[in-house]
């Protein structure tokens, strides 16, 4: 009963991962912080679980790996993005300065 449980909180917390990635593949930033808040909800619910069977250890740390470099990828994306639209800004204003 309890590793049904976990397995199927993993799978959920895998889907979840997997939207945001999907999310984030189609610039769609605004959607991703709810999703996230579920994720991070069922994180703390995984750990609460006290379950430290070897192999959930190690799938809980291949996810919450992933989960890492998306975030990291995230972040890298989300500083692009907002260095572009400060050049685009920038521009903008020079542009309608010399009119």
């Amino acid at each position: 009963e309890k590793m049904d449980n976990i397995n199927s909180d993993l799978d959920l917390l895998e889907s979840l991962s997997k939207k945001i990635s999907d999310l984030l593949y189609n610039n769609k930033f605004s959607e991703i912080s709810e999703i996230d808040i579920q994720r991070k909800a069922l994180i703390k619910k995984i750990k609460e679980s006290q379950l430290n069977k070897n192999n959930i250890k190690v799938r809980i740390s291949e996810l919450l790996e992933n989960n890492n470099t998306l975030v990291r990828s995230t972040e890298k994306k989300l500083y692009k993005l907002s260095k572009n639209h400060n050049n685009f800004s920038k521009r903008l204003k020079a542009y309608s300065f010399t009119k």
